[in-house]
């Protein structure tokens, strides 16, 4: 097979405050992969820029790792592959680096493994690989999604809402922080009032959201109780972030994933202002405007005469 395979994948912010786990959305920034198949008789990897420095080359990286996985499930043989990746998304900031490098190696199976799998079963093995559709369901499909995956029947199911009429600024801390720290800061469990005071709020939210009502919309995504109050402690500037950004009338500033990049949610008559002072007051992070991505994975195939 002389086919080179080009795979543009787009990050994802996750949880949105209140969508803990359930709860995420595509954005403009991308992961690249130009895959074809090797002379040699191993894999190959070859990282291009700073965002996937100090990856592995051999059979330990991650998109091999899952590739081989997908391939023994459906029980066919993948050709050594060659793949040159580059990434605009940084790693370990909350903004879905690693869903989207498990997409990338589903449809790196599919294709070279010759699979036929539907968009249905890359979400379905996509969510049995991550336990929670909130970062791979964007990045497949695009936009805002919503889903849940049971993992007694071992079924996701996604919802769609209208792509939100609004900017979004993300800034991104020079440090990066990762899932299983994040993780380890959350309660293992809720009281029954805790619980429904805080779907109440989910479900607010996302009614306010399909309505385009975002001032309504981000006053609840600021009263989050399921992860950001314990997850503060972890992003110095969180509380500093949501203070300039509340002077610019800011929707909502919440944690994108398990941080530490905080994202913000405005009109877009205000988003280049808060942006640039955002730039300003915190010179250690990347502060920038970011658009919501609705296409999700997008795939070509080149064909080459040998």
């Amino acid at each position: 097979m002389g086919d080179r395979l080009y795979l543009k994948i787009p990050a994802s912010t996750a949880n949105l405050g209140v969508g803990f786990d359930s709860i995420g959305m595509a954005l403009n920034k991308f992961l690249y992969l130009d895959v074809k198949v090797s002379e040699s008789n191993v894999w190959t990897f070859n990282h291009i820029g700073p965002n996937v420095e100090g990856l592995p080359t051999d059979n330990s990286h991650y998109i091999y790792q899952v590739a081989q996985k997908v391939a023994r499930k459906y029980n066919v043989r993948l050709p050594n592959l060659e793949i040159e990746m580059r990434s605009e998304i940084p790693l370990a900031r909350g903004l879905g680096s690693s869903a989207s490098a498990l997409v990338g190696a589903l449809y790196i199976a599919n294709y070279f493994g010759d699979i036929e799998l539907s968009k249905y079963e890359l979400l379905q093995l996509a969510t049995e690989f991550e336990g929670h559709p909130d970062n791979v369901a964007p990045t497949i499909y695009g936009g805002l999604v919503l889903g849940y995956y049971n993992p007694d029947t071992k079924v996701t199911n996604v919802s769609y809402i209208d792509t939100p009429k609004v900017d979004i600024i993300i800034t991104i801390p020079s440090y990066e922080l990762k899932t299983t720290d994040s993780r380890n800061a959350l309660p293992d469990t809720f009281s029954h009032k805790k619980a429904v005071q805080n779907s109440a709020i989910s479900n607010t939210m996302i009614s306010a959201l399909i309505q385009h009502n975002y001032e309504l919309a981000g006053k609840m995504m600021e009263q989050d109780g399921f992860h950001e109050p314990y997850r503060q402690h972890l992003i110095p500037e969180f509380q500093s972030i949501k203070e300039i950004a509340k002077q610019y009338q800011a929707y909502a500033t919440v944690i994108s994933g398990a941080g530490p990049t905080v994202l913000n949610l405005i009109a877009p008559e205000r988003s280049g202002e808060l942006v640039r002072e955002l730039k300003h007051e915190f010179e250690s992070c990347r502060s920038e405007l970011v658009t919501i991505n609705e296409s999700g994975v997008e795939s070509k195939v080149l064909y080459q005469h040998l």
